[in-house]
């Protein structure tokens, strides 16, 4: 399963062809978006699914992977628990702070700790193999002047300070 939209039917169509040199078949379902989180990765109905997830900039996957999450989620540990269950659950518990009166706290070597030991776990339980993290780039003429190159999470960010830019006569 897969969305019918680039870069997905690529991507697919390259694991398949990779997976077909060591002898796994497999049949590419493109189906739009909304269509694959809807009824298949909602209703966990595939044995192998082609997807992203947007987590936003905060590196907390609480929602994809922790066992107390809700059956009708895009958690996809739900089900059949992964090895090491209960410890990737502290580390995502951890890596989203102690509730101290009320107040989450957390600091960010403790995070980073946290998170960095549920990837090692994920990485030894393997639920889900992470291809690859999309970077944007863009193109701006040498006219063109103002402009900030900030770290860009979401595409739209590229153009947080658009209000800075300007235009000039020459080229360099």
């Amino acid at each position: 399963m897969t969305a019918d939209a680039y870069p997905y039917r690529q991507v697919a169509e390259s694991v398949r062809d990779q997976l077909r040199l060591v002898g796994v078949q497999v049949v590419i379902d493109p189906v739009p978006a909304s269509v694959l989180v809807s009824k298949y990765l909602l209703g966990k109905q595939f044995q192998l699914a082609l997807a992203d997830f947007d987590i936003g900039s905060d590196p907390d996957q609480s929602q994809l992977w922790h066992s107390g999450a809700q059956a009708d989620s895009l958690n996809f540990t739900t089900g059949d628990r992964l090895p090491k269950q209960a410890l990737i659950d502290k580390d995502l518990e951890d890596g989203i702070g102690r509730v101290d009166n009320g107040v989450v706290k957390t600091d960010v070597a403790s995070r980073r700790t946290a998170y960095a030991d549920f990837q090692d776990l994920m990485a030894d339980a393997a639920p889900a193999v992470f291809l690859f993290e999309p970077h944007y780039t863009y193109v701006v003429s040498k006219r063109v002047r103002g402009v900030h190159t900030n770290p860009v999470i979401e595409p739209v960010d590229r153009f947080q300070y658009v209000t800075d830019w300007f235009a000039t006569n020459e080229g360099g």
